[in-house]
């Protein structure tokens, strides 16, 4: 009987052991869950909770008006892709040597978005991380 209940207890402990590891890895944040418009650190994300609603909107960042263009997938034309003021848009793995960043940081009348309330810290912390994590197109 004493060997029918330890058996019982090592089945329990490797159902237990085997579970939870697949259970973090698709379980959602309980953040996401109930703020959905949170902004995680992947370019979709960031494409469309962003830039598509502070930055690629009428007379700023669209085709033909101001550089760069924001609108759709502006991936192409961020990631390692000069400015005119010399520095890359994005520089992979480097926030600080990046001008988008650098613009969202701003404190002067150059900071974007351009006459909008700053972003939130959280937001900016988001597109930082994507940036420091390599800037992958995901």
């Amino acid at each position: 009987m004493k060997i029918l209940y330890i058996i019982y207890l090592l089945l329990i402990l490797i159902l237990f052991s085997s579970c939870s590891e697949h259970i973090v890895d698709y379980t959602p944040s309980v953040d996401l869950l109930v703020n959905p418009n949170i902004v995680t650190a992947k370019f979709s994300d960031i494409q469309r909770k962003v830039f598509n609603k502070s930055c690629a909107i009428s007379g700023c960042h669209v085709t033909g008006v101001q550089a760069p263009d924001l609108s759709g997938n502006s991936y192409t034309v961020l990631v390692s892709k000069a400015s005119t003021q010399g520095l890359n848009y994005i520089e992979p793995g480097n926030p600080s040597q990046s001008y988008l960043y650098q613009k969202l940081l701003n404190s002067n009348d150059s900071r974007m978005p351009l006459n909008a309330p700053q972003l939130n810290q959280s937001v900016i912390d988001s597109i930082s991380a994507w940036i420091s994590n390599g800037a992958i197109n995901n």
